[in-house]
């Protein structure tokens, strides 16, 4: 077996494992989450990164590839996701994942110039959970992955005189108040219009009269599944279910758009939101760790 960078001809391959562990729950990680080749560029496309850089496979001897591993950044960050090591079913129990691991955890530190990586694994999936912390991980929360899988009810407003659009770029300042209120990750001013205007991103607002009061920005760097990233509403208009209906109309517009499917990440201690989220029509898919490590 030889461990080597990524090249653009091995995606087919790549997805067909990533795919394959998507469907098993004792085999689920977080990423790679890849469903098909376009997925897979897409993904890197999304960081601003190139895959031949990030990542590695394993090759047997007559070319096939048997796994992989790897990293997804933004561009320069010593902070990394992991691509879990994902390996054909049939080339388990031979050491090929703990081969890829630390194969990209030195890649990580001595090419990329990492210094912390974080990873996502299935609670259910306890080969990949005692390979991570084999390796120095560390359990630090755990996440829900929820999926909706038809287009949601329209759901009218329930505050009275409210719209819900599409948003456009006159909207960025608003939005960003909004989104600075909710103490989501830091963006500045410039990337919320930088957000508002990527072709790989859908805003839609909640509007009364000529004042944004909700927002909810949408991931369709994925066109056939796509993320619920935000959703925020003003303090004032909070728990009256302004964030679900808006959800829902967000949403219903992407599924009309060709979605078959819409996910999103959630705490399974934020109760409120999960329960908001149910309304829409999203349902719990998985349930995964969040391990770290320093390099």
């Amino acid at each position: 077996m030889s461990v080597r960078p990524f090249r653009p001809e091995d995606a087919p391959a790549l997805a067909a494992l990533s795919a394959a562990c998507l469907r098993a729950e004792a085999d689920f990680v977080l990423n790679p989450l890849w469903e098909s080749p376009a997925e897979l560029f897409a993904e890197f496309a999304r960081h601003g990164i190139d895959p031949e850089e990030h990542m590695l496979v394993d090759e047997a001897g007559d070319g096939t590839l048997v796994g992989l591993s790897g990293f997804l950044r933004r561009p320069g960050a010593n902070l990394a996701g992991l691509l879990c090591p994902v390996v054909d079913a049939r080339d388990r129990g031979q050491g090929h994942g703990g081969t890829l691991l630390r194969a990209a955890l030195d890649h990580g530190a001595r090419e990329l110039g990492l210094k912390l990586v974080v990873a996502g694994i299935g609670t259910r999936n306890r080969a990949g959970y005692s390979l991570l912390t084999s390796q120095g991980f560390r359990p630090v929360r755990q996440h829900f992955l929820m999926r909706c899988e038809a287009a949601p009810e329209p759901v009218p407003s329930p505050v009275a005189d409210v719209a819900f659009e599409d948003a456009t770029a006159e909207d960025a300042e608003a939005i960003h108040a909004i989104y600075e209120a909710c103490g989501f990750e830091p963006r500045s001013a410039e990337q919320m219009t930088a957000a508002i205007a990527h072709a790989g991103r859908a805003h839609a607002v909640a509007r009364h009269g000529k004042r944004v009061v909700a927002f909810a920005e949408i991931e369709t760097h994925w066109p056939a599944r796509v993320w619920v990233a935000y959703v925020g509403v003003a303090p004032e208009l909070r728990a009256r279910g302004l964030g679900s209906a808006l959800t829902a109309w967000a949403v219903r517009q992407r599924f009309e758009d060709g979605a078959k499917s819409a996910l999103l990440m959630l705490s399974p201690a934020n109760r409120t939101a999960f329960r908001a989220y149910e309304k829409v029509g999203f349902r719990r898919h998985r349930t995964f760790d969040v391990l770290e490590r320093g390099l």
